[in-house]
């Protein structure tokens, strides 16, 4: 059988539609994972910012920020509630006594695990995905995500 021309709006609607998908899908996925590990009381971008603490042991609001790409303002109302929540918590160094900076608690801790669960386990999708294409088609995946990537940036 031979391969049909694609068009750009072949393309498009393809891109559409995934993107479409995956937020619903990630949304519901997401929500139940959530609910199955008790983590329902926290956001998707709280968990973020809980993986990125996590990865460092402390951080301030300036590379929390930069890690998720938010600004300062935004990263420290997620930080306030954290802190309410008591994921984390904020402590000065003895040779700093101005700069504010995060760790997890215990609880942190452990919503820092889960939340590597849920990567590891969205990466074992995406990798079984993958293995089904072959070296030529896996090189314009990846030029395609580079191009989008780079897309995003300079918009």
């Amino acid at each position: 059988m031979a391969k049909e021309n694609v068009t750009t709006q072949d393309l498009l609607k393809g891109l559409s539609d995934f993107l479409h998908l995956k937020d619903e899908r990630t949304d519901s996925d997401h929500k139940k994972i959530l609910e199955d590990n008790g983590l329902d009381n926290y956001s998707l971008t709280e968990l973020h910012v809980i993986h990125c603490i996590g990865e460092e042991s402390m951080r301030n609001l300036t590379t929390i920020s930069e890690y998720m790409a938010m600004t300062r303002g935004a990263v420290s109302k997620i930080c306030s509630r954290l802190q309410k929540k008591g994921a984390i918590e904020k402590i000065k160094l003895a040779d700093n006594q101005k700069e504010i900076f995060f760790i997890l608690t215990e609880e942190g801790e452990r919503l820092f695990h889960a939340h590597e669960v849920l990567h590891q386990q969205s990466q074992a999708k995406w990798s079984a995905l993958f293995e089904q294409y072959n070296q030529s088609e896996k090189q314009a995946i990846q030029r395609f995500f580079t191009d989008v990537t780079n897309t995003f940036r300079h918009s």
